[in-house]
């Protein structure tokens, strides 16, 4: 499995909204930077498969009239799948409408909307999700095939979260800190990949006043703990 970091920024950052790239086939999260970011990578019209937004706040779904208007003008026919909250699909046909005066109808390839939650088979993956404890409702995510990924958006750890998380190859948790109390942090982070045996923890959506010490405090609890960069790749 390979995943790309697109971004790793949190809303207000210097870093583009964070977003991962899995097997250049399953998008999470799309914010204002994705688009971009995903031209950076050379990733064409027809390779994404399914997007999924992970909850409702702008640098995780805002970039989604961008990208799927690029699609159409870069010739895509196939398929796309969004998977996210109940409200996705109005939310979208309003940000269209919006942002260009479009509509999904005027796509010339068909959007599919999924619910997030319990479990799903989608190609040769399984995907389960989670809650965590956010100020919007917020859906963690596993995606599971010869390796699992987990990724933890925005908010802080939960139960169910150290569940879906159990075993995960790489587990990215948003490390935010700052003392909010619906945002996690390194050391919230930290545990939970301690609590759920992961192999591997990448902390994205660092808050831009984070102190260094917060991470190093973190990395005393899971060793295996890095801080990826936008457009960094690897395989897991």
């Amino acid at each position: 499995m390979r995943v790309s970091f697109l971004g790793v920024g949190e809303a207000f950052g210097a870093s583009a909204n964070t977003s991962l790239l899995v097997d250049r086939r399953l998008l999470l999260e799309c914010g204002p930077h994705t688009l971009l970011q995903l031209r950076r990578l050379g990733v064409g019209p027809d390779e994404v498969e399914l997007v999924y937004i992970s909850h409702l706040h702008g640098d995780h779904f805002l970039g989604l009239p961008a990208l799927l208007l690029a699609f159409r003008e870069d010739g895509r026919r196939k398929a796309l799948t969004l998977l996210g909250p109940g409200e996705l699909e109005n939310v979208t046909e309003e940000l269209l409408h919006i942002s260009y005066g479009k509509s999904l109808g005027e796509l010339p390839y068909k959007v599919r909307f999924l619910r997030a939650g319990g479990e799903l088979g989608f190609m040769n993956y399984r995907l389960s999700f989670a809650p965590t404890r956010h100020s919007v409702p917020a859906m963690a995510i596993s995606v599971a095939g010869k390796k699992k990924l987990t990724y933890a958006c925005d908010g802080a750890p939960t139960e169910e979260l150290v569940g879906l998380a159990s075993h995960a190859d790489l587990l990215v948790a948003e490390g935010y800190g700052g003392g909010a109390a619906t945002h996690s942090s390194p050391l919230l982070a930290a545990q939970l990949a301690r609590r759920a045996k992961v192999r591997r923890l990448a902390l994205v959506h660092l808050w831009r006043g984070l102190a260094e010490e917060e991470v190093d405090r973190a990395r005393e609890v899971f060793e295996n703990l890095f801080v990826p960069a936008d457009l960094e790749t690897l395989e897991i």
